[in-house]
């Protein structure tokens, strides 16, 4: 590539004149370069930066490099608007075919009795929308489009596709011990418990309902379970789907990447681990210097009875297999500071976005170091399932 690319990497024009502030230059070595360019475009900043060093005697760091290197960014970026706009003045068959009637016309007001008006400019409005809505989700763009969406600022964030990366981000959370993490299938699932998803008031209404019903019909299935606290009935029945007020968290954050691309076939969306300072978090909501409050312990859950309409960072203990292998705990969401939460959530926290077209690798990565189906849901049937995936899609992929 870099013997391709000689012409545009030894132009004395970008040594000297400053292409952004200079447009006929630019339009000038857009068209006699415009080979040379189309392959800088696919280029990544780096890469750009070492073809330089190779290809000229500039040194890198020097105000002569960084002058180039900048022509030359500004000529990629200038060849992505150019192309862009380009792209806005044709339709092509693949995007027309992805056109629906219903986004086409107005079907509110359509009676049957005359004929459906469908002209160019509807046209060109929906294919336009649907362009950017793309437009957003490239690896590019990613970043910045669920950073508006979940508020977590994106210096806070990053994109990944392989374990290695993962793995050097979660390195990196200072300090390390304060942090839990939670991973979901889909960046733009909310983050609300369950029983906030189902409902939109009358939280602690459907709460009493939910538990006292559980409370009942368990001790048929269960009978140690007579013992447990209602905390803990809680806890137990969040583990089989029971709508409650807690949001599971987990302080192993390999667990929390399998609970993200276990469903690794899900690519309408790149999956998300959330990353919270819980230690932080509670100091702030109910000035305990703890990462997660004792909630195995009736004095504790005394003391901090006078918080109930907070959200905080609780554990368990033991309180059940799925649990204990887990290594979970749950944040406490208050029926009475829903918003409150949620902003404290964007506050004290951080997360990693995975590619979607990269679940299943990192997902073989996983089960290669040991981290399996079976290790988050010790039961039979997860046995199975990851003996499934290892001979299905990590041993026949080697033969």
């Amino acid at each position: 590539m870099q013997k391709t690319l000689n012409n545009i990497f030894d132009l004395d024009e970008l040594k000297k004149i400053k292409l952004n502030e200079d447009d006929e230059q630019l339009k000038r070595i857009m068209k006699d370069y415009l080979t040379d360019i189309k392959l800088l475009s696919n280029m990544e900043d780096k890469q750009i930066e070492d073809t330089l060093a190779d290809s000229t005697e500039l040194n890198i760091g020097t105000p002569e490099f960084e002058f180039y290197k900048e022509n030359l960014t500004y000529i990629k970026q200038s060849y992505f608007i150019e192309v862009k706009e380009e792209d806005t003045k044709r339709i092509d068959k693949e995007t027309l075919k992805e056109l629906k009637l219903d986004e086409l016309t107005d079907f509110a007001n359509y009676n049957g009795d005359s004929g459906l008006e469908i002209n160019q400019e509807k046209i060109n409005e929906v294919v336009n929308d649907k362009r950017e809505e793309k437009e957003k989700w490239k690896d590019y763009n990613v970043i910045g489009t669920v950073s508006s969406l979940i508020g977590i600022e994106e210096i806070n964030m990053e994109y990944i596709s392989n374990l290695s990366e993962y793995i050097a981000f979660v390195s990196k959370l200072d300090p390390a011990e304060n942090y839990v993490s939670r991973g979901q299938k889909d960046c733009t699932y909310d983050l609300l418990p369950s029983l906030h998803r189902r409902h939109e008031k009358d939280y602690e209404i459907h709460a009493d309902k939910y538990e006292n019903e559980f409370k009942q019909k368990i001790i048929y299935y269960d009978r140690e379970i007579k013992g447990k606290s209602n905390e803990e009935l809680r806890a137990e029945g969040q583990h089989f789907g029971l709508p409650t007020e807690y949001l599971d968290f987990t302080e192993a954050h390999l667990i929390s990447l399998l609970f993200a691309i276990e469903d690794y076939k899900y690519t309408e969306q790149h999956s998300i681990v959330y990353f919270i300072d819980s230690f932080t978090y509670n100091f702030d909501t109910v000035s305990l210097r703890e990462k997660l409050i004792d909630y195995s312990d009736p004095t504790v859950v005394e003391s901090v009875r006078r918080y109930s309409s907070r959200s905080y960072f609780i554990k368990l203990g033991n309180s059940n297999e799925r649990i204990h292998f887990q290594k979970g705990c749950f944040l406490k969401v208050s029926t009475q500071d829903k918003d409150e939460f949620k902003g404290k959530l964007t506050k004290y926290g951080k997360a990693v976005l995975i590619n979607k077209t990269s679940k299943k690798e990192i997902l073989k990565e996983l089960f290669n170091l040991g981290i399996t189906f079976e290790n988050i849901y010790p039961d039979k049937d997860n046995v199975v399932k990851s003996i499934r995936f290892h001979y299905e899609e990590m041993q026949r992929g080697n033969n």
